[in-house]
């Protein structure tokens, strides 16, 4: 299993290639997650946050979306995997 950092740092390259942008900023605890503006989606990432919870926030917010259609989905399945986090 890969390190969390790495976990999180391929989770966000699959986002990004997938059209979704990423806003990392200091939030303070302020939730972040997945929204739209306009028919964009964004993911907000929370750097106020450690690793593992800026994990976890991420990949909390990606399994509410359907990759099945994706060239992704088998890799998702295993990055979205929270187990030893």
């Amino acid at each position: 299993m890969l390190p969390t950092l790495d976990r999180l740092g391929r989770l966000l390259e699959i986002v990004e290639a997938e059209g979704i942008q990423v806003r990392r900023d200091w939030l303070r605890g302020v939730r972040g997650g997945l929204v739209r503006i306009g028919r964009q989606p964004v993911l907000f990432l929370d750097e106020s946050l450690t690793i593992p919870e800026q994990y976890s926030q991420v990949s909390d917010a990606l399994s509410q979306l359907d990759w099945t259609e994706t060239e992704y989905c088998a890799e998702m399945v295993q990055l979205l995997k929270n187990d030893g986090i």
